[in-house]
């Protein structure tokens, strides 16, 4: 039919088939050739337009909002109030909210380690049918994708890789004076660290505190701390759990895991046990440590001119591995990872699902994970790895570390009782690190405490949860 003699009728009859594809993936080739985002906003469409409410830190929400204005614009879905709530604080107010089954906030954006504890108690609602009607996938990097899933279904959307990445003064390890003196020290060649003892090898022979300059940029507080020991652990071939749900910390691999993590004492700062990133991100940014483990937004503050004064004298890469287990492992870890969650007792859940599904596509989050201001969102789609905006942000070197690590992330316990358990695990382990508790029985303590945890929660209903927790880890030994 050309152009001329096609009739007023049967335009739009085609026009109600392209609306129709549209909101039905799949069913015309037009379907097919549709964005992701353009799919998104035709659901979102048909959900009918309100403003929905929700938990978020503004560091996260502040880069968010214009793309959010977009999505208003172009389907009368935005958001209305917030409550600024620090990612760290709102796991305890998200109980909270899930105990009273409050339909007070449409979506929460928390850590998704947070996801077992809130979808057992019937706070969460599935995105999966969500998903399905915009065609949408969560393209993240490697398996990623897993750490939004519990049981079967998928509860989160990420805006925040928030992936460990290993950080090395380059000009340090690249001075002549430093390699002689490590070789005549070591008896080996000074390069980047490939285990946990080359790195306390390294941050040890290199730190200088007469210039303010330590070995070690890595946390030992009560609430960041076990992050770090999870990473040795976990490399170190342990588990936190046995298939009848006993905790198997109490082991070798996790007295290996203790002992590396109270070395940190000898090459950091003496005051640094209590501090947090406030204080630890500004002493890496401006070259006051050698090494360290770090989640990976870190790195847009040391390749940002105005706020760093060694721009370009990082070098960025995998995190240490061990050998402890008979072969090499490296472990990474994403904890807190930033996620959108959506409340199942809120009115408006599907608003807020599709506006989760717009701010976690790919290409819509490369404004977020980019900004050179509020770093809080950092980069974690299979997108952000090629966008410019990205690499610009982060550098090249640090975005190849970012997509390298996340081949072995791994998460802390992914279990309903997260909260207790994590609590438990960093209050013993602080302990050790000022003296207070002795390092040998940090883990037969930890693991009483854990047993008790277990009971309370029920060993039946987490070896249920067990499977999820084992699909999260990663697969393999070595980044591919």
């Amino acid at each position: 039919m050309t152009k001329s003699n096609m009739s007023r009728r049967s335009l739009i009859q085609g026009g109600v088939g392209l609306t129709v594809a549209n909101l039905i993936p799949g069913t015309t080739p037009l379907a097919f050739a549709a964005s992701m985002e353009e799919r998104t906003v035709a659901a979102a469409k048909a959900a009918g337009a309100a403003d929905v409410s929700g938990m978020i830190w503004s560091p996260y929400l502040v880069p968010m909002q214009p793309v959010i204005a977009e999505f208003k614009k172009q389907t009368g879905i935005g958001v209305g109030g917030v409550q600024d709530i620090s990612i760290f604080d709102a796991p305890q107010r998200a109980m909270a909210e899930a105990l009273s089954r409050s339909p007070q906030f449409d979506f929460i954006h928390i850590d998704s380690n947070m996801i077992p504890s809130l979808a057992s108690a019937g706070y969460l609602e599935p995105l999966d049918a969500y998903m399905k009607q915009a065609d949408f996938k969560i393209e993240a990097v490697a398996d990623y994708a897993n750490f939004m899933t519990y049981q079967g279904q998928t509860y989160g959307i990420p805006t925040d890789g928030n992936v460990h990445i290993q950080y090395v003064r380059k000009d340090l390890l690249e001075n002549p004076e430093n390699r002689k003196k490590f070789a005549d020290k070591h008896g080996k060649e000074l390069k980047f660290p490939e285990t946990w003892e080359d790195d306390l090898r390294i941050q040890a022979t290199l730190m200088d505190p007469a210039k303010d300059l330590y070995g070690s940029g890595n946390l030992r507080n009560r609430a960041n701390g076990p992050t770090w020991w999870y990473m040795i652990f976990y490399s170190a071939g342990g588990f936190t759990f046995d298939d009848d749900m006993n905790p198997t910390l109490d082991t070798p691999a996790g007295h290996y895991a203790v002992d590396i993590y109270l070395q940190d004492k000898k090459v950091a700062h003496p005051e640094s046990a209590g501090w947090g990133t406030p204080q630890m991100i500004p002493r890496i940014s401006q070259g006051h440590v050698v090494s360290c483990q770090y989640w990976d937004g870190t790195a847009k503050l040391n390749e940002n001119p105005a706020k760093s004064k060694l721009r370009g004298q990082w070098l960025y890469g995998l995190v240490p591995g061990s050998d402890f287990s008979g072969q090499r492992v490296h472990r990474s870890i994403s904890s807190p990872l930033a996620a959108l969650l959506i409340n199942k007792y809120s009115p408006r859940k599907a608003q807020a699902a599709y506006l989760a599904l717009w701010l976690g596509s790919g290409k819509n989050s490369i404004p977020i994970v980019s900004d050179p201001v509020n770093t809080f969102n950092d980069a974690w789609a299979k997108e952000h790895m090629t966008a410019q905006p990205v690499i610009d942000a982060y550098s090249a070197g640090a975005i190849k570390a970012i997509e390298t690590n996340f081949q072995v992330v791994a998460p802390p316990t992914y279990l309903t009782g997260y909260l207790e358990f994590q609590d438990t695990l960093g209050k013993n382990l602080s302990e050790a690190y000022v003296g207070q508790l002795p390092a040998k029985d940090v883990l037969k303590k930890t693991q009483d405490e854990w047993s008790a945890i277990v009971r309370r929660i029920g060993r039946g209903k987490l070896k249920e949860e067990l499977a999820s927790y084992k699909a999260v880890m990663p697969k393999r030994n070595l980044p591919a």
